[in-house]
């Protein structure tokens, strides 16, 4: 199916991004939500959009507007994925909307998807824990919880929402790297597994649902290639 694409301009963030939107055959229906975030690396790397027309052509993902949102540039990337606010409101205020605005049925989603890989499956997730009953479930492949000292982990241990989201969480059986420079200032101490199990210990402890998925490779494309059809079947199948 054709997509359509525009320029997001953000007055929260101060900067422009591209929006990629791949309709369902009808538009006369509710439709379901899927936001996927880090556009360039689903789309360029993981090959989400053949992934995502496979799922189509077998009536997996009938009726879902599903929207890539560029990550603009990978500085842009470190600024707005560990936990920044303005991100979320960005989400929140003027990308949402501007989805409504041109998708009314999307109004009513039953099911409101939002998805991230790495660092913006921490974003993802921190969009969601934040704006209660915004999403329903959230997709995050090998996200990286052990951001800022596990903050988000801290931060949510022991808070209830009205509305939570369901996870589901996947990491490569092969990312075990500790103390990993990323930059000068971001450094990571745990591994890419641990953070993502203590994140997940701490949802459960609290009271969410969670699937929790291993998959057999490193930090890479083509490992979140293998796990991306499961983690879209169990959100909009």
């Amino acid at each position: 199916m054709p997509e359509t694409e525009y320029t997001l301009r953000s007055e929260i963030l101060d900067n422009e991004r591209r929006i990629w939107i791949r309709e369902p055959a009808s538009l006369q229906t509710d439709l379901d939500l899927l936001v996927i975030l880090d556009a360039e690396l689903y789309r360029n790397r993981v090959q989400a959009p053949q992934i995502i027309e496979d799922l189509f052509e077998s009536g997996t993902l009938a009726q879902t507007l599903v929207v890539y949102v560029s990550s603009v540039s990978m500085d842009v990337r470190w600024i707005e994925c560990p936990c920044y606010p303005p991100f979320a409101a960005f989400v929140t205020k003027e990308l949402i909307p501007s989805i409504h605005e041109r998708y009314p049925k999307t109004v009513q989603a039953k099911e409101r998807v939002i998805a991230g890989l790495s660092y913006t499956g921490l974003a993802a997730s921190f969009v969601a824990l934040t704006h209660d009953g915004l999403f329903t479930k959230v997709i995050s492949q090998s996200g990286s919880y052990w951001s800022n000292d596990c903050w988000l982990i801290r931060e949510f241990d022991g808070q209830s929402l009205n509305h939570p989201p369901a996870f589901f969480l996947d990491v490569g059986d092969k990312e075990t790297q500790e103390y990993v420079w990323h930059k000068e200032d971001v450094v990571q101490t745990i591994s890419q597994v641990e953070g993502v199990e203590r994140f997940r210990d701490m949802l459960l402890k609290n009271g969410y649902e969670v699937r929790y998925d291993t998959f057999s490779g490193g930090h890479s494309a083509e490992a979140w290639a293998t796990s991306l059809p499961n983690a879209l079947k169990w959100a909009l199948g």
